[in-house]
């Protein structure tokens, strides 16, 4: 049960930045920077850079700032009070055994010379393979 919070609460947090990405962008930042505000925001990163001095320089930015700040906080009390709910009761072989198999299946997944050279033209667009 508490794998399934964590999964719900996980799609929530990511609403919550697009949703901010969105007001970002209405108050005239470009969507790349908002997103990496935002990200910067909620996990309390705090990266210092021009760009952060965008945000607290205009008054709505600087509200909607706050409230990402202190929206990142509680989220990560309520993300720890889950891990250590679902850690209290045990974790059982088989769920770190499928964990580390899933782990390993995208490892080598990516290895994949044809997943290799999709991956290259989204990363890379601008280059001609």
């Amino acid at each position: 049960m508490s794998l399934l919070f964590l999964l719900v609460y996980l799609i929530i947090i990511l609403v919550v930045i697009e949703i901010f990405v969105v007001l970002f962008r209405l108050t005239g930042l470009k969507v790349e920077v908002s997103r990496f505000q935002v990200i910067s925001m909620m996990t309390g990163t705090g990266f210092t850079t021009g760009e952060s001095e965008l945000i607290l320089g205009h008054p709505i930015r600087r509200k909607l700032a706050a409230f990402l700040i202190l929206f990142g906080a509680f989220s990560l009390a309520v993300i720890i009070s889950s891990i250590s709910q679902f850690l209290s009761k045990g974790i059982v072989l088989t769920e770190i055994l499928m964990a580390a198999a899933a782990i390993i299946v995208v490892f080598f997944t990516l290895k994949l010379k044809s997943i290799e050279r999709i991956l290259a033209k989204f990363l890379h667009p601008s280059e001609k393979k």
